[in-house]
This record gives structure tokens, sequence and C-alpha cells, in this order.
């Protein structure tokens, strides 16, 4: 099964929080081609893409989703081949030392090795876990610039037995599904209108998603679906189609959201044999969704499931690619689109809902 080329590109591309340039900039550059996409940068970096074309009068939908994966950022040399790295993001200790990383630096990769730890920082409410790598001292090649985005050295993109294998899907898969949904918009001349925006440095905390709620990146008003590649659970497999998710491990999202997404899976769903999704509390960790949430939004959530999520083989315990279904991720561009063109559109859940309860009350209420 072929990769597509959007999801392959974007897989090879460079990035750690605060250090997502290379995606970004691929961002840009694609939407270039897009008809009816306009693209603007809020002042935290974070990058807005609206598609607008002959859009009916509905409430338009936002998805989002991290720019940055879990990596490493180089600080300054020690010496000819010793290099001082911050890390950032969760990987547990006990995966670091004597793994090799890549820096990629004047256009190229230099290789590297882990040789030490040199300063960790406090985890808190993690069973078990008392700190994290912040700080590596790294064996390399050669000279790397300050500032160079690092990642675990893995193959490029390859497919295996479905899956697409790559050095970090989280969350860069969730990125290309928005730019398929912008292509597949633009290339069809859809009567729609959508907003995508990709957000940084949400492994050290949803810090692009906090400063866009902030700036008012995106308008109040409008629902939010935060896209993520999260770790797949025993109720929730790969393969078994993309999730939407009602809550993760810090909070429940907007009903009245989660409930149209959930509506317009059915109805592509019964149109379709084939489509496949599923609906799950996605507890492995907390996500943008519910930073959203916190400020002030209607927000749910959507993900494809995870294969050793952070890189981490926990039965193996080594570091080795992260995989996710490619049928999870067409079907979520699917879903995706669904959304956008669905009739009534965002809203019709709360009025159905308060017309069967209104006409369920008539039926009783002299009972009462």
């Amino acid at each position: 099964m072929a990769i597509p080329r959007i999801l392959r590109e974007l897989l090879t591309v460079p990035t750690a929080p605060f250090a997502e340039n290379a995606v970004l900039e691929f961002v840009r550059n694609t939407c270039a081609g897009f008809a009816h996409v306009k693209l603007a940068a809020d002042r935290y970096g974070n990058l807005l893409a609206h598609y607008r074309h002959k859009p009916p009068r509905r409430t338009p939908l936002v998805f989002t989703a991290h720019t940055d994966h879990p990596g490493f950022v180089a600080l300054k040399m020690l010496g000819p081949k010793m290099l001082r790295a911050s890390f950032r993001g969760w990987v547990e200790p006990e995966y670091f030392i004597g793994t090799r990383v890549r820096f990629w630096n004047d256009e190229k990769w230099i290789g590297g090795r882990i040789r030490k730890i040199l300063k960790t920082a406090k985890i808190y409410r993690m069973i078990g876990r008392s700190a994290r790598p912040e700080e590596v001292a790294v064996e390399v090649a050669s000279e790397v610039a300050a500032g160079a985005p690092g990642m675990w050295d893995l193959p490029d993109p390859y497919e295996k037995a479905g899956c697409v294998h790559a050095r970090g899907c989280d969350d860069i898969a969730g990125c290309a599904t928005m730019l398929a949904l912008l292509q597949r918009l633009s290339r069809r001349k859809a009567a729609a209108e959508v907003y995508c925006l990709f957000t940084r440095a949400e492994e050290v905390g949803f810090v692009g998603a906090i400063g866009a709620a902030k700036a008012g990146t995106i308008p109040r008003k409008l629902p939010i679906v935060a896209i993520e590649t999260s770790k797949a659970l025993p109720s929730a497999r790969i393969g078994d189609g993309p999730i939407l998710r009602v809550g993760d491990k810090s909070s429940v999202f907007t009903p009245d959201v989660t409930a149209f997404c959930y509506r317009v899976a059915q109805d592509v769903a019964a149109k379709r044999k084939s489509f496949k999704y599923q609906r799950k509390l996605m507890d492995g960790g907390t996500c943008e969704s519910t930073a959203y949430c916190a400020y002030g939004y209607a927000a749910t959530g959507m993900c494809v499931a995870l294969g050793n999520y952070h890189n981490m083989n926990m039965e193996r315990k080594k570091i080795e690619s992260e995989y996710i279904s490619l049928d999870d991720w067409k079907g979520m561009v699917d879903w995706f689109e669904a959304l956008v063109l669905a009739e009534p559109g965002y809203g019709a859940e709360d009025r159905s809902m308060r017309k069967g309860l209104d006409k369920r009350f008539a039926q009783w209420r002299g009972f009462l």
C-alpha cells in the first residue's frame, strides 16, 4: 500500500518543540498551491489556514494539530565532537544512554549517540517516575549549530503490513490530515469553509495552543476538533478506524461537538459499509482539546491509534519508529471532509435532542 505523498513527505521533515521551522515551512509551501486557501501566522508562530469558497450558511469548524514531536535541540558544543542538547517532551530515562540520534544541521543530517544524561526535571503525577531527561551529552560526527533540531536516528517513512512507520507520527500525521483535507477541498472546489490550525510546542504542555487561545487566533464562537495520534489501548486498536475522543486523561470534551462528529460518522458508515470508526475515552494522556476547553472553547478530539508511543517499544525496551494504520489515517481524512460538508451542520444535535426530550415530557407529564 503506497503512502500518500503529503503524509510521506511531511513525515521526513525534522521537528522538535520550539524548533518546528521545517514543518511550518512545508505547510506554507504546500498551502501556497491550494486554491481558496489563505494562510496567516499569529504572534506565537502558529499557522492558521482558512479555506473559503462559496460557503453555505453554516458555522465553520476548526481542525487543529501540533507540528512538534518529542525531540532534541542543540545547545552548544562541549568539545570537537561532543554536543550538549536539550530534550523536550517525555520519554522514559532508560531509553537514552547509547541510543543513536540525528540532528538537522545546514540542510543535512549529522549522526550521534547519547553518552550521558546531564540534567533531569521533576515529573509530577506519574506513578513510579520521579524525573525525566532534560539535557544530554551527545557524541556527534561533526559540529552541530545551536538551535538545530534533533530526532531519534530512525528510518524515513516506510509501509509494512498496512501501517506507515516513521520517526515521529505524533502529531505530524495529524498535520498531514489537515493538508490532505485542504488539498481535497481545493481540488474539488467544494462549497465550504473550514479553518486548520498548526500549533507549536504541544509536547511541553500545549504551549502553542495556549498562545493561540490567548491571542484569539481562533474566533471564540467556532467549535474545535483537535487531532492527535494517541497511544493505542486494548479498547482502541490500530486498524479499527479513526477514533472520536470523548475525553482524555484530564477532562471530558464538549458534548455537542462530540455528538456532531458522531452523527456524521454514523451517516458516512450508513452510506459506505467499508468506513470504520471508533468512539472512545482515550485516557493515556492529555491533549490540546483539554486546553481549548479550559480557555472557553467548545472542543472535542479525534485521533488514530499509535504504536510505539513516543518511539518507546515497551516490550523490547528500545527506541523504534512510531506507526499508524494507513487505512485509519485515510478514514480520518474522509471523516473530516464529511464534517466540513455535513448537512445541516454543527449545532443540529442540541436542537434534535431537545425536541425529542420535549416530546417525551409531553407524553408522560400527566403522570407527574
